[in-house]
């Protein structure tokens, strides 16, 4: 199957969705963290006219014009940072609230918007059985999916940590014996700069594909077998029975 990652810019979402629509086609498309609508919690100061218009969000209702059999991504949903995924079998559905929300400059998110359950829940769609880490959540391998295909990561990180993110996602790929598949924002903001890595690596943690500044699509054909494969080898076969 083919699987597409992203580094992006997102701050303006029709350019985003011009982007989207131009790429070629694949089984799985990964967005960034809410990547059809600013940056909002840039700002301490929540403001209820940016939240009010973000919820009210036309490319949603539009993903079957993407060349993609399924595509993931965050929306914002009420007070939560929604985990969605679309498919022209089942359309749109929320598969994950994100958990984990830091809160500091560039990245208010605890104050924009409520934590959702402590629920990390695998779900299987047309292209595999799939796990969903919104950014932050990543980290928290306690959380990891040991019966997924591949892991997502959408993502919004600053363009100086790019490699401890990558790191990060190489031991979510072999802790959960997937592939994970991460795309990023990349835009300057608040003082902040997202940067433009996302990611395709593999369940031994390789990394097979990555965006850059200069080349802001990864595509990368990949063999679901290989994470079934991956259960029953090292350091995953020690956790099980």
């Amino acid at each position: 199957m083919r699987v597409a990652a992203l580094g992006i810019d997102c701050s303006n979402p029709d350019q985003t969705w011009a982007t989207l629509r131009g790429l070629p086609p694949v089984d799985l498309l990964v967005l960034p963290e809410l990547a059809f609508m600013p940056w909002l919690c840039a700002t301490r100061d929540v403001n209820p006219d940016a939240w009010e218009r973000a919820a009210v969000n036309q490319h949603l209702e539009q993903l079957e014009d993407l060349p993609a059999r399924v595509v993931i991504g965050t929306r914002a949903s009420g007070r939560y940072n929604d985990a969605f995924c679309w498919t022209a079998e089942s359309g749109l559905r929320s598969v994950h609230r994100k958990t984990f929300l830091p809160d500091e400059p560039g990245f208010w998110e605890a104050t924009w918007y409520e934590r959702g359950p402590v629920e990390f829940q695998a779900f299987d769609t047309p292209v595999g059985r799939i796990g969903v880490s919104v950014c932050t959540e990543m980290w928290f391998t306690q959380h990891n999916y040991p019966d997924v295909d591949l892991v997502v990561v959408p993502r919004a990180t600053p363009a100086e940590t790019g490699e401890k993110w990558l790191a990060g996602g190489a031991t979510h790929a072999v802790t959960s014996g997937a592939f994970c598949v991460s795309s990023n924002r990349a835009e300057s903001v608040a003082g902040t700069t997202m940067g433009a890595l996302g990611w395709i690596i593999d369940p031994d943690g390789a990394v097979l594909a990555r965006t850059t500044d200069a080349e802001p699509v990864a595509i990368r054909d990949i063999e679901l077998t290989e994470a079934r494969v991956a259960k029953r080898t090292y350091p995953r076969y020690v956790a099980r029975d």
